[in-house]
């Protein structure tokens, strides 16, 4: 716990970043005199460099030692805060968050795969079960930290928060955390990698941030970034084929469980971020709630998945199974979302709680099995990389989640002001469709073959 401690809390403020500013958003725009355009940037750049990294420098722990490179990136995350925390302009703000998300994305890549130093794939369960809770109490606290700070003291106090928090996990990691360090000389950084996935996920993370907003779906703009998508995903499998130290080792898909174990990271994000980004939106549209009335719904999802990786981590562990957890996770969340998606106007608050609730059990045992699934097939030298490209997946799924499911509910909204009625109707499709997703991730999660959890390192 002394060391798993500190790893918890550089998780939890990497991950509570990734939402804290987005309802203190209108305060900053005010204070620093922003448009809407570039106030959103100070949202987007930490998401599109924190994807970015999240791969990379999953690669860089396995190649270098993860002990260096997490350090490297906490005092990149710390000082990306404090320029945060003193900016006096939009660009510069954005430019502070990118900084900010550059050590963000590697905490969290890091601090997932550092659990593979530090126990056996049947142990590991109970340590990642609580940086899961970490994780998922900081996407609960984000907006709530982030108003009452914009409201209550300054916007300015979502980065200093940051830093005495990001201090002591510094310093608790440099003298506690002993780690291996790799046997093999390091090989050389795959730069032609890194470039074309940073170009792909850019496009990935503006298309779905900018198509239906910004621009209409069918502009010349969001079409040519989904062109450059494809093409810059299609150059980075070449790539990454002839690279001698690959940012994603082809080697680690070539492991059936690996592949399904990202697909489902993959479809996992996706409905938690339709569920997280929607249920708020529907409770404010159809049912004329508070912004903050409206947050408060998202919590008992956010405490299902937090009690799922509680329970099965240590039920894991001692057992060595672990199969049936995403099968059961896969109809638990797809069933609730089924009864979420048949709220109307008149829905009880406890009608909508109790799925919710189920929906984050199921999600929450979802993502605890695909990552040690995942780590648990390949082999020791490739858990940081695994890991990366895990986490990614989910990166994506969000993002992916976020355009599909919008662009569902803008084709479902017909008027300019739409009433309650047809509001409803247009999250009632929003809401099924992400059961047929859940019916993938239940056949996934069926074709995966339960590898024996190994006891040693």
């Amino acid at each position: 716990m002394t060391v798993i401690l500190p790893l918890m809390l550089a998780l939890f403020v990497a991950n509570l970043d990734q939402t804290i500013v987005t309802t203190a958003l209108p305060s900053i725009g005010r204070d620093l005199h922003g448009t809407t355009g570039d106030v959103s940037w100070i949202a987007t750049a930490y998401l599109l460099t924190s994807a970015v990294t999240t791969l990379v420098f999953g690669k860089l722990g396995d190649m270098y030692g993860r002990k260096g490179i997490f350090q490297l990136s906490l005092v990149v995350f710390l000082c990306g805060s404090l320029l945060s925390a003193t900016a006096g302009s939009v660009p510069y703000l954005a430019l502070s968050r990118a900084l900010q998300g550059i050590g963000g994305g590697s905490i969290t890549s890091l601090v997932m795969a550092i659990t593979g130093d530090l126990a056996a794939p049947r142990q590991r369960a109970r340590q990642q079960a609580l940086l899961g809770m970490a994780a998922a109490l900081a996407l609960v606290a984000g907006p709530l930290l982030g108003g009452a700070f914009a409201d209550g003291l300054s916007w300015r106090w979502i980065f200093y928060v940051n830093l005495p928090i990001g201090a002591v996990a510094l310093a608790v990691v440099a003298l506690r955390l002993r780690l291996p360090r790799p046997e093999t000389p390091a090989g050389r950084v795959d730069v032609l990698g890194t470039l074309v996935v940073t170009v792909f996920t850019t496009s990935v993370v503006l298309v779905t941030t900018w198509g239906g907003h910004r621009y209409p779906w069918g502009s010349p703009v969001i079409l040519a970034l989904i062109a450059l998508g494809a093409a810059s995903l299609a150059l980075y499998l070449f790539v990454e084929r002839g690279a001698v130290e690959p940012v994603t080792p082809p080697r680690l898909f070539r492991r059936p469980v690996f592949s399904l174990a990202s697909a489902e990271y993959l479809i996992t994000g996706m409905v938690l971020f339709a569920a997280m980004l929607y249920v708020p939106t529907f409770l404010q549209m159809v049912q004329h709630k508070s912004a903050f009335g409206a947050g408060l719904f998202v919590i008992p999802m956010l405490l299902g998945m937090v009690a799922a990786a509680a329970l099965s981590g240590p039920v894991i562990a001692r057992t060595g199974r672990y199969k049936l957890y995403p099968v059961t996770g896969a109809v638990l969340a797809g069933g609730a979302m089924a009864v979420v998606s048949r709220a109307g106007p008149h829905t009880t608050a406890l009608w909508l709680v109790v799925p919710l609730t189920v929906t984050g059990v199921g999600l929450g045992l979802f993502i605890q099995v695909a990552l040690l699934a995942g780590q648990n097939t390949v082999a020791y030298e490739d858990v940081g990389s695994a890991t990366a490209v895990l986490n990614f997946c989910r990166t994506l799924g969000g993002a992916f989640g976020t355009a599909l499911f919008g662009a569902i509910l803008t084709a479902g909204l017909h008027s300019p002001r739409p009433g309650a009625a047809e509001s409803a109707s247009a999250f009632h499709t929003v809401f099924e469709w992400t059961v047929p997703f859940m019916a993938v991730a239940f056949v996934l999660a069926l074709a995966m073959r339960e590898e024996p959890l190994s006891e040693r390192q």
